[in-house]
């Protein structure tokens, strides 16, 4: 094989390993909980529970089952976390998960357990397999927004 023929090999496999780089970067994960607008906006001093590192406040008129926002103490580029309280394995508005404080939420109807505090929602227990669904979170003017 020649130098040239070398080369374009080279620029096809490097080609190639590029664009496999940008399509994985996407965020192309869709959650199996139905999509909710959410649209929030509100003071966290409103609020004893967000006194504690993985204090969380359950808010049930906004997401798909609700959701849950959860003081992330020590993380200061995400402060707050919110995740839709639906379990993903029972993939039901009325069956919700509930948090004690710990960081950990659990669904009362299968007990499926999932990381909140420090986490990104992922499962610590099944029969889940997905994680629960995650929206967009910011802490900016001393106010918590929530969106998708």
């Amino acid at each position: 094989m020649d130098q040239f023929s070398g080369n374009v090999i080279k620029t096809v496999l490097i080609g190639l390993f590029f664009l496999t780089g940008i399509s994985g970067c996407k965020d192309d994960y869709t959650s199996v909980i139905p999509y909710a607008t959410v649209n929030m906006n509100f003071s966290p001093t409103n609020y004893i529970e967000f006194n504690t590192p993985g204090g969380s406040v359950y808010f049930g008129n906004a997401g798909f089952g609700g959701i849950i926002v959860v003081n992330n103490w020590g993380d200061e580029a995400a402060p707050f976390l919110s995740f839709d309280a639906a379990c993903t394995h029972e993939v039901s508005s009325t069956c919700r998960v509930t948090t004690d404080g710990s960081g950990i939420a659990e669904c009362p109807c299968c007990g499926s357990q999932y990381m909140l505090f420090g986490g990104n929602g992922s499962v610590v227990k099944g029969p889940a397999i997905e994680p629960l669904k995650q929206y967009r979170t910011s802490y900016t003017g001393g106010r918590i927004i929530v969106r998708n």
